[in-house]
Formats: structure tokens, sequence, C-alpha cells
């Protein structure tokens, strides 16, 4: 995993530790969106590599999926 500016980035090589990788960057965020008032977006970037990043336009204590390439 790797933080760049309230985003990190996840890569995984199994879809085995998919759900436990994006599910700790979530649990990473969470207090910080909590204290902004943001939600989460996860977003898939290519076959094993998501981004989880705190995002203004998810209402706070959402977190929502997004496939695709997320404007930064």
């Amino acid at each position: 995993m790797h933080t760049t500016n309230c985003c990190l980035e996840v890569a995984v090589k199994t879809r085995r530790e998919l759900d436990a990788a994006l599910e700790e960057a979530v649990d990473l965020l969470k207090p910080a969106a909590m204290t902004g008032q943001v939600g989460i977006s996860v977003t898939r970037l290519a076959p094993g590599r998501y981004a989880a990043r705190l995002n203004a336009d998810v209402p706070a204590g959402l977190t929502i999926e997004i496939w695709g390439s997320e404007p930064r």
C-alpha cells in the first residue's frame, strides 16, 4: 500500500488479497473522512490496482466504488 495526499494506492496480485487490502485502506481513511465530513471513493485503476481516497463529492459516512479512472 502506498500513501499520497489522503489517497491510498493498493496493489494486489490475487483476488484473495483484494477484499482485505481494500478494507484496510478504507479503515485507515475513516478517521480523516469523519473529521472532514467527507466520504471515501475506491477506484479500480487497472487489474490489481486500486485507489482509496477522501472524496468531498461522496456524502459523509459512505464509501463508493468507481470502475475506471477518476478525475483528480
